[in-house]
């Protein structure tokens, strides 16, 4: 999903409309009946438990409340978030700026998600992330997420 900072500007209307977009998309999938994953990097901090400090967060296009409304409105469809489907009170974090040692003091953000239609959720065993991946030599920003169905 779009980024959309800084806000208050063309970008941040660009993340809304992608993500109105986007729950179209999802509604007709879920109409279909069909099992669905839906995976990625959503752009979107959920919750005060997805994020090593709010306050540094409130006024960015992340943690903006439009945006996490817009997120809620798709689970809300019938999707789950498979981290929290298993891990309902785990502080984890998907992704730490390379900036200002933010690994280093694991000051991260979970905004990769994988999404399950209540179909595929029944057969989740399991879901985390493999943060240590983030330690290696010139890593991403962002560490995989993963699910075993």
């Amino acid at each position: 999903m779009p980024n959309g900072n800084p806000i208050y500007t063309e970008k941040y209307t660009y993340k809304l409309n992608w993500l109105e977009n986007f729950f179209s998309y999802c509604k007709t999938l879920v109409k279909t009946n069909r099992k669905i994953v839906i995976g990625g990097d959503f752009n979107i901090i959920q919750s005060n438990l997805d994020c090593y400090n709010v306050d540094d967060w409130t006024e960015d296009a992340l943690f903006r409340i439009e945006v996490k409304k817009k997120l809620r409105q798709i689970l809300h469809l019938g999707f789950y978030d498979s981290f929290r489907a298993k891990n309902r009170s785990i502080k984890a974090f998907s992704y730490w700026d390379y900036q200002s040692g933010a690994w280093q003091k694991d000051n991260g953000i979970r905004i990769d998600l994988i999404l399950l239609t209540s179909n595929v959720v029944d057969e989740l065993k399991n879901s985390g992330i493999h943060k240590e991946v983030r330690g290696q030599t010139k890593p991403s920003d962002h560490t995989p997420v993963w699910i075993e169905l």
